[in-house]
């Protein structure tokens, strides 16, 4: 669902992706290959020493044991430098729930937690999901509505900046949303 937000009502998007010469962002099983050189890494790194937020979707942070953390001291500092605090706010997204209890993310408690459902999860997995986050965004219908997230996240979150991480389905729904940005790759 395309909602039209104007640029002060949202976040500025932002999406890095790494990539194999032949265009995989990930392995059949969608475990994230480790195509990329440390350069990268410290690409992404650096890309999220300027974001208020990371936002992956969660199958990527149950696959990778992603923590969506800052990178180490010398990214602190950097994100400090750029007016921000050592960590951004993470970001999950998964529109069925299906999250995975026991992923390294909610192991690693550094930075507030904020999941992105929609209203298909339904209550059951509604109440676990809460006592694993430090809040819970749920979209009416079926399908997550990213306007009315990023609206969110934007208000209450009081995110300026919000760089994504994949995977490809979060990355796909935000690009027909028409919400990305700024795409690095």
């Amino acid at each position: 669902m395309r909602t039209k937000l104007s640029r002060s009502e949202r976040p500025f998007v932002f999406m890095n992706v790494a990539m194999s010469a032949d265009g995989k962002i990930a392995t059949a099983n969608r475990v994230v290959s480790s195509f990329g050189s440390k350069r990268d890494l410290d690409h992404m790194y650096e890309l999220r020493t300027s974001a208020d937020a990371v936002m992956a979707g969660a199958r990527t942070l149950d696959l990778n044991k992603v923590l969506l953390g800052a990178g180490g001291e010398r990214f602190k500092k950097m994100r400090l430098r750029n007016g921000l605090g050592e960590y951004s706010l993470r970001v999950i997204v998964s529109g069925s729930g299906s999250i995975n209890p026991r992923a390294a993310i909610f192991q690693h408690r550094f930075s507030p937690i904020l999941l992105i459902i929609s209203k298909r999860a339904g209550a059951v997995k509604l109440k676990p999901l809460r006592s694993l986050s430090d809040d819970v965004f749920v979209s009416p219908g079926h399908q997550i509505d990213f306007a009315k997230v990023l609206e969110w996240l934007h208000t209450k979150w009081k995110v300026r900046r919000l760089l994504c991480e994949g995977g490809g389905e979060l990355n796909a729904a935000l690009f027909r949303a028409g919400l990305v940005d700024e795409f690095n790759l």
